[in-house]
């Protein structure tokens, strides 16, 4: 299993490289010749680029890939208003005003399936509407801005909602096995059973 984190843009967003020679590239947030570094240089092949929201610090690396490697663009159906509009995603504050038309949009629940790989979809708004974690197998999370060692997301930012992060934390995420890695959008892995004594 190839599973690589890459520290990107200015906000030190962690995009992940996961799978075994086909890939999911997670949140490319910036810095996408890194990334695409890390993929030539390992002789990978990635097959999507999935969005656990629309953040600018979580999509600014997706059209350089999109076009270098030719992928599909993959984001909840609840996230498209904050992709498409760059009051929203933020990305005006950079002085880039990004938006992302997405090739196609799941939902909670949905299985994302990508050559060997499988992930369930975790929809936690909160953070954004769209706001979505990936579970691969039963035991590892990718949980972007929802949830993050001893904390987590922001909810002060457009259309985000703190009452709906807590319902999603506590009925969606906190349920799973303790022993589930977790793998935030920025910071450091922890587990359930860690986050568990904090809520």
């Amino acid at each position: 299993m190839f599973f690589k984190c890459i520290e990107v843009g200015d906000i030190l967003t962690n995009c992940y490289i996961f799978g075994e020679k086909e890939v999911v590239i997670i949140d490319p947030g910036d810095d996408a010749t890194k990334i695409e570094s890390v993929i030539v240089e390992n002789k990978l092949v990635p097959c999507a680029i999935l969005l656990t929201h629309g953040h600018f610090d979580h999509i600014l690396g997706c059209h350089y890939l999109k076009q270098r490697f030719k992928l599909p663009i993959y984001a909840h159906e609840n996230e498209k208003e904050i992709l498409l509009n760059p009051a929203y995603n933020l990305s005006y504050i950079v002085g880039c005003e990004v938006t992302i038309n997405c090739d196609g949009y799941f939902k909670e629940g949905d299985v994302l399936e990508f050559g060997d790989l499988s992930f369930k979809v975790i929809h936690t708004p909160g953070h954004t509407p769209g706001s979505s974690c990936f579970l691969y197998g039963s035991n590892i999370l990718f949980s972007g801005d929802t949830l993050f060692k001893d904390s987590y997301g922001r909810c002060d930012l457009p259309l985000g909602d703190e009452r709906q992060i807590f319902e999603s934390i506590k009925n969606k995420l906190l349920t799973l096995p303790k022993s589930t890695k977790v793998y935030p959008g920025h910071g450091i892995p922890t587990t359930i059973g860690d986050e568990l004594k904090n809520f």
